[in-house]
């Protein structure tokens, strides 16, 4: 039994259809598959990179899907929609992906196509069965538990043997979490817990989830996706959706449906309408996890989900070389030097004291600097966080203008923005500009130099923003972070950064090597002193809101 069911091949569930193709190239190894098929696609329901075979390189892929049932055939007008989406995401390859079959006259346009020198392929249910059956029961990417995942999964499967019916885990973004939890799930699966369901906050975090799942479950056990409108169904299996689609069907599920219950970002765990899933659900087991285990509001989640079983934060990844080595320099030649004596015993907001302290950065000293360290590199890939969106498209011009290829990433068209983001997979974009598209959902492993032109106020963004460059890459050596500080808040969470990786781990924890010399240098030497000397509550200044007033300490000298 494979994922391309009796159902889905039987065409009556064009959805299903177009997510089993999504899967299957997946599973066959194609990188960046995004699934896009939705209203105004212009033609395109899937965009993948193919990563090419010996030494060909990576090519881009179009594909439209097509579900048909009763003996119907596929004809040209499905070639032309496609040739259509290809107009429009300039990819080199278009295909044509359907249940059933084609009609003669689209086979000759296919020819006729390709003597015209377009790659025109059409791809029928006989071809994908087979191609499916051609992979092993396990994708090829599948990853192997590294050891502290493997530990985690260990104590998950003790506390279900032991009927203590809950774990949660705290695992910085990069190291792996979804690993955990699939592989976790695969497990629990072989002992009973047939029914999952993973439940998460936003529509591309489910489709990230249960992209990632595929790559480390079989192709035997199928999965759904529940949006716009769709319930989740209780099947053997497993359902990844949100929970504000989950509440409104809660009066109809009973409690028990789901033998085993997965939460992702678990911080969210005690919004109102998340509480109220939560204490409705009554599954055999429960597991939560998280990158970032605080709420803006100081919240704990271990009331719902337990002591955290496990911890492995940024730093110890970094120690333990999972995580690309970091050279992150705060950029603080912005400081207000004058304006710190006058300042002493005075009760200020953090807002003003941020007005007061950081003077405004100019774009075209940002760009000098970026050029500069652009020669450390032999393919620098960039990713530029901006303070606003008029910003993020302006300074975007700025590279493009000095050679450096450059798109903003942060607009409202959507087939525009996954066209660029293709761009930038494959290469054909040096840097990308945004305000938070890079947040979440977005993997670009050999990104290697962030910068920060915009001071996040959450914690939890701060920490995903940066771990979006600390993936590991094939020739990556390291990342550079060139943080432009313009908030008070973020010197204390990079100061936090360099003490933990200072620090020495006690006997019995992770093991790591020890990072004498931090991961932070300060590009004015003052700025490390005044850090020292003033910023020593790092934990309770990191979670200050906007408006909370501060009493500025002694002069700094």
């Amino acid at each position: 039994m494979t994922f391309l069911t009796d159902e889905v091949m039987a065409g009556t569930d064009w959805r299903g259809l177009e997510l089993a193709v999504v899967r299957l190239l997946s599973h066959c190894g194609w990188k960046n598959v995004q699934d896009v098929g939705k209203s105004g696609d212009k033609g395109a329901d899937i965009l993948a990179v193919h990563p090419g075979v010996k030494n060909r390189k990576s090519d881009t892929y179009l594909i439209q899907v097509k579900a048909i049932s009763g003996g119907s055939y596929v004809g040209i007008t499905a070639i032309n929609q496609a040739l259509q989406g290809q107009g429009h995401y300039k990819t080199r390859v278009t295909v044509v992906a359907t249940n059933g079959d084609f009609t003669k006259s689209a086979l000759k346009r296919r020819d006729e196509l390709r003597e015209e020198g377009f790659d025109v392929r059409l791809w029928n249910g006989a071809f994908l069965t087979k191609l499916l059956e051609n992979w092993p029961q396990y994708p090829s990417d599948r990853k192997e538990p590294r050891s502290y995942q493997d530990k985690i999964v260990q104590k998950i499967l003790s506390n279900f043997d032991n009927g203590r019916g809950k774990s949660l885990f705290i695992v910085a973004t990069g190291l792996g979490k979804t690993v955990i939890a699939s592989t976790a799930s695969n497990l629990l699966m072989a002992q009973g817990l047939k029914k999952i369901l993973v439940l998460c906050h936003s529509t591309d975090l489910a489709q990230q989830l249960q992209k990632e799942f595929w790559n480390q479950i079989p192709k035997s056990v199928p999965t759904r996706i529940f949006m716009d409108g769709d319930a989740p169904i209780p099947v053997d299996g497993i359902n990844f959706g949100l929970y504000q689609t989950l509440h409104g069907y809660l009066g109809g599920i009973d409690s028990d449906a789901f033998d085993l219950v997965i939460v992702d970002e678990a911080h969210h765990a005690l919004a109102n309408a998340f509480a109220t899933c939560m204490e409705h659900l009554k599954p055999k087991f429960l597991i939560g996890m998280t990158a970032t285990p605080w709420r803006g509001d100081g919240a704990l989640i271990d009331s719902i989900f337990g002591d955290p079983i496990y911890r492995v934060s940024l730093v110890d990844g970094m120690k333990m070389g999972y995580l690309s080595r970091v050279d992150y320099r705060l950029i603080c030649d912005n400081i207000n030097w004058e304006e710190i004596p006058k300042l002493a015993k005075k009760t200020v907001s953090v807002r003003d004291l941020n007005k007061r302290l950081f003077l405004p950065q100019r774009d075209d000293a940002v760009v000098k600097n970026l050029m500069t360290v652009m020669k450390e590199f032999s393919n620098p890939r960039i990713a530029i966080f901006s303070p606003s969106i008029s910003h993020a498209e302006s300074f975007a011009r700025q590279l493009n203008a000095r050679r450096i290829p450059a798109a903003n990433a942060s607009i409202s068209d959507k087939i525009k923005r996954r066209s660029i983001l293709m761009d930038f997979t494959v290469g054909r974009l040096t840097a990308l500009t945004s305000v938070d598209v890079l947040n979440e959902g977005i993997d670009v492993p050999d990104l290697n130099i962030l910068v920060f032109l915009r001071a996040t106020h959450s914690r939890r963004i701060f920490v995903q923003q940066l771990g979006r460059g600390l993936r590991l890459a094939l020739g990556k050596d390291k990342v550079v972070v060139l943080d432009y500080v313009t908030d008070i808040r973020r010197l204390a969470a990079v100061a936090g950064l360099d003490r933990e990786a200072k620090e020495e781990r006690k006997t019995g924890e992770i093991e790591t090597v020890y990072l004498s010399d931090g991961v932070v240098s300060f590009s004015d030497k003052r700025t490390q002193g005044f850090v020292d000397a003033w910023l020593e509550d790092v934990a309770s200044l990191e979670d200050t809101e906007e408006a909370e007033k501060l009493t500025f300490p002694e002069a700094f000298s």
